[in-house]
């Protein structure tokens, strides 16, 4: 009987011995790998993201255009995409994408190429002035400029292709500026045509009805400054209106070199910081095309410089001219 437990101890301790030298053998060997999926091709090249996009038209179809912008995690391996919607309501060329039809919509758009497949979306919003559907009409309320809408339009049915036209809100008007102007343009191809107290919003609505239809070569605004101080309006709303009213005036006169003074601040500080950022936003904002000009003149002009505390005195409208002369904008003499 122990001869046969004993027997059955070192049969025990032999089959351990083997099982860990098997082990030892196997512990440097690799583990079987499966091999990756021809199909996924993202270690390789990669991910593609487009965020949504947003344009706008309004109720004269004056619209406004956003630029889809690829983003590939691995910008070596990015690759021309193909657009795809199933709409009549937006048209997409290279990376540019403008408003067709004044209905509000979202578009599913999906871009593809041989190795990338997304889809984001294009929201069509229409900008209405009046109705129902008019959320913010009392700020695009035009009825109180009536008749200075009419006179300045007729007055700019004199624009030809070498004019410049100052626009905008009271910097502009001529009871401001039109005794600086009686000097400055009197051998320019210049004009003036600004309206006391309007906005961005104001100058969305009836831009086109006070220009015309002949594009200027230049058209020069001071805009933005009631959006906050009259309209007490928020920074988020009023570069929104700014951007759009850029780009419409882009999109309808198209040949025309755009110069934006930015907004003047106060001797009342009450949306001071407002101003500031507003600024600081827009001037990124032009920098990105090359028929906009942000014009810096807010850091030129000091509180003395002021009649009021709001608009410059006769004399230093100069500040406005020569700065923009110095960023580029060429005036053609008479």
């Amino acid at each position: 009987m122990r001869t046969k437990w004993r027997a059955l101890f070192i049969a025990g301790v032999m089959a351990l011995m083997m099982a860990l030298l098997v082990g030892c053998a196997g512990a440097g060997e690799k583990l079987p790998v499966t091999p990756p999926d021809d199909t996924d091709k993202t270690s390789e090249y990669g991910e593609l993201s487009i965020e949504d996009v947003k344009v706008n038209i309004d109720q004269y179809k004056h619209y406004t255009f956003a630029e889809i912008e690829p983003v590939f995690s691995k910008p070596e391996k990015a690759e021309e995409l193909t657009y795809t919607y199933d709409t009549d309501k937006i048209k997409i060329e290279g990376n540019i994408v403008t408003p067709l039809k004044r209905t509000d919509e979202v578009v599913n758009v999906r871009a593809e190429s041989e190795h990338f497949n997304v889809i984001f979306r294009v929201e069509v919003e229409v900008i209405r002035y009046s109705g129902d559907n008019a959320p913010m009409e009392t700020f695009f309320d035009t009825s109180r400029f009536s008749g200075q809408i009419v006179s300045l339009a007729e007055k700019c049915r004199a624009i030809n292709e070498d004019t410049t036209l100052f626009i905008g809100d009271s910097f502009m008007d001529d009871y401001f500026i039109g005794e600086y102007m009686q000097t400055y343009a009197a051998d320019k191809e210049v004009m003036h045509a600004g309206i006391s107290s309007t906005t961005s919003y104001h100058w969305e609505a009836v831009f086109e009805d006070i220009i015309g239809d002949t594009a200027p070569k230049n058209i020069v605004l001071h805009i933005g400054t009631n959006n906050f101080y009259d309209a007490r309006d928020g920074v988020e709303f009023t570069e929104a209106s700014l951007t759009r009213l850029m780009m419409y005036l882009h999109t309808t006169y198209p040949t025309s070199s755009i110069w934006w003074f930015n907004i003047t601040q106060r001797t009342d500080t009450s949306f001071a910081e407002e101003v500031s950022e507003t600024n600081d936003y827009m001037a990124e904002w032009c920098a990105r095309y090359d028929w906009i000009t942000c014009v810096d003149t807010c850091s030129k002009i000091t509180a003395g410089m002021l009649r009021d505390g709001i608009h410059p005195k006769t004399e230093n409208y100069k500040v406005f001219t020569d700065a923009l002369a110095e960023a580029g904008c060429e005036i053609v003499t008479k």
